[in-house]
């Protein structure tokens, strides 16, 4: 009886330490992250990996890979891993609810990307579900997936243009890619976004924002192929206008963590010995 409290008070105090660096709300406001309404700035409080494309302008203009405007404009993304969870936002002024129809120039949020090779291969995907059509009140959504799985082994569908820019159906970029069409779902992540428009953020504080904001388990990494290098997260929509990676960096795993694991190694190791001399 003794020697079982000994490896689940061990063990138990891996899982505690790990909670205890936690201090992100997965709730769609980044306030946590740093970003609070009426800064200009997007960059995010220290220990946070972050990438910036604040574009502004009037009409559509230039976003890279493709032309919008506001309305298709990915303005900051956020990286950071606390304990055992990866931590995501992004900051964007495509509104989650935009419907996905192309033959009226109109397309519906992508998923997030993730690439543990950093090569383009995109491995695992995080589902976010595009609205289709909007009739009572009531939305439809894209057919496949679950809202917020994680899918490894996934195939993505691509946006509009390509390598250089230009509008190609037939040959589009395939370093963005948009949004899953298969995969197999190893698990959730928790995710909250925002579908009503926020301004006083930005270089444009009259401009409208949405917000994303996500956490999973990094053991959910560890069964899509994860070796714990860095590797690169990236959201578009489903038009690729506008297309953000973020590289959260190599994974260190946290000292206080490192330190109770050794504790509960070693009472494992003394239990077993001691089994060894009864």
């Amino acid at each position: 009886m003794k020697s079982s409290r000994i490896i689940s008070a061990a063990l138990f105090g891996v899982a505690l330490s790990s909670q205890a660096f936690a201090g992100i709300v997965v709730d769609g406001n980044l306030a946590d992250w740093g970003i609070v309404r009426g800064s200009t700035s997007w960059v995010p409080s220290a220990g946070t990996h972050y990438t910036v494309e604040d574009a502004k302008g009037n009409g559509s203009y230039y976003l890279s890979p493709g032309w919008g405007g506001q309305a298709y404009d990915a303005e900051a993304m956020y990286a950071r891993i606390e304990g055992s969870s990866l931590f995501i936002a992004l900051a964007t002024g495509h509104n989650p609810r935009t419907l996905n129809n192309p033959a009226g120039n109109s397309f519906g949020a992508g998923d997030f990307a993730i690439d543990f090779g950093k090569n383009g291969s995109y491995e695992l995907g995080i589902n976010v579900k595009y609205a289709t059509s909007y009739r009572n009140g009531a939305y439809t959504f894209e057919a496949f997936g679950v809202e917020g799985g994680v899918y490894k082994n996934a195939s993505w569908n691509y946006g509009l243009w390509d390598t250089a820019g230009n509008h190609n159906l037939a040959n589009p970029d395939k370093t963005h890619p948009t949004s899953l069409n298969g995969g197999v779902k190893i698990g959730d992540a928790h995710l909250a976004y925002t579908t009503t428009a926020a301004t006083g953020y930005g270089i444009s504080q009259s401009d409208p924002h949405y917000f994303y904001e996500m956490s999973l388990d990094l053991g959910l990494l560890r069964q899509a192929g994860w070796d714990g290098s860095a590797f690169n997260i990236q959201w578009t929509e489903n038009c690729a206008n506008d297309s953000i990676i973020v590289d959260p960096g190599k994974y260190v795993p946290e000292p206080g963590s490192l330190a109770l694991l050794g504790i509960g190694l070693f009472g494992m190791l003394g239990l077993r010995r001691r089994a060894r001399t009864n």
